[in-house]
């Protein structure tokens, strides 16, 4: 019985190892395509009769549906003109501004500030020094 059992599994690890080859050998086998050569000619009457289908599904809006959407872009276009000046003159009205307080507040006087304040700090401490005495 024993036999029997070693010799089925031989068979079936056979089969298995066949089956392997002829897989890695269809992988590796560049396959044949034959292209065959296609009339130009007929390729673009195709494509003419497809453009002629497709402009035959082209419906055009009538005039006064044109009239309305021409005057619903104008009215956006105006819309948001008048956003974007609104925006670019407070912008343009901030940048002065900040150039003005730059142009008003000079080195000097912030130098002159900070001397000053160095000097009432310094006499502040030496009353405070006095007093401990």
């Amino acid at each position: 019985m024993a036999d029997k059992n070693t010799g089925a599994e031989e068979k079936k690890g056979a089969k298995v190892k066949a089956e392997k080859a002829d897989s890695q050998k269809k992988s590796s086998a560049k396959p044949e395509k034959k292209k065959a050569k296609k009339n130009p000619f007929k390729s673009a009457g195709k494509f003419f009769k497809g453009v002629n289908a497709e402009r035959k599904k082209v419906v055009w809006p009538k005039a006064k549906e044109t009239l309305k959407n021409s005057v619903v872009v104008l009215v956006v276009v105006a819309i948001l003109g008048v956003a974007i000046y609104a925006v670019d003159s407070l912008l343009a009205l901030g940048l002065k501004g900040i150039k003005q307080a730059k142009e008003s507040t000079s080195v000097s006087e912030t130098v002159d500030d900070t001397a000053q304040s160095d000097s009432a700090a310094e006499a502040e401490t030496q009353a405070e020094t006095q007093a401990a005495e």
